[in-house]
């Protein structure tokens, strides 16, 4: 079982930042009444403080991969939660990690400025998709 440390990231903090002056650039230019401009305005800020905040005040996640039980673990605390169903959807820059269990789930966007260093992205990109393969097969 390896266990990787999963930190905040500031490239999606950044995207999530852009996401939000855009939505506001929006409203500002095309919502013409001021009485809805300007508290959809104030909302779109709200929201964007709020989601931030929320993102960086969780902290690091543990994730546990057990490549010979076939599951994986999430750990923010001291309470484990065990996954044993799961996809992984990989691109070229990310991989978006998608953790189901009995009515819940949880997707987590893996980039490799969420962890310590670019290999220990990879060696979880590598063990996540080879799990995934012996699964399949």
């Amino acid at each position: 079982m390896e266990y990787f440390e999963i930190y905040p990231s500031r490239s999606q903090l950044g995207l999530l930042i852009c996401a939000n002056l855009t939505l506001a650039i929006a409203v500002a230019a095309y919502v013409e009444p001021v009485e809805i401009k300007w508290p959809a305005l104030v909302l779109i800020l709200l929201l964007g403080i709020s989601e931030s905040l929320q993102e960086f005040r969780l902290g690091r996640l543990l994730l546990h991969c057990d490549p010979g039980n076939r599951r994986i673990a999430l750990q923010r605390g001291e309470q484990p939660y065990f996954y044993c169903k799961y996809k992984v959807y990989a691109t070229r820059w990310f991989a978006i990690l998608k953790l189901i269990e009995n009515d819940k789930c949880r997707t987590l966007i893996l980039n490799p400025d969420r962890f310590d260093s670019a290999s220990r992205y990879h060696r979880l990109r590598y063990l996540l998709q080879r799990t995934e393969q012996s699964r399949a097969a």
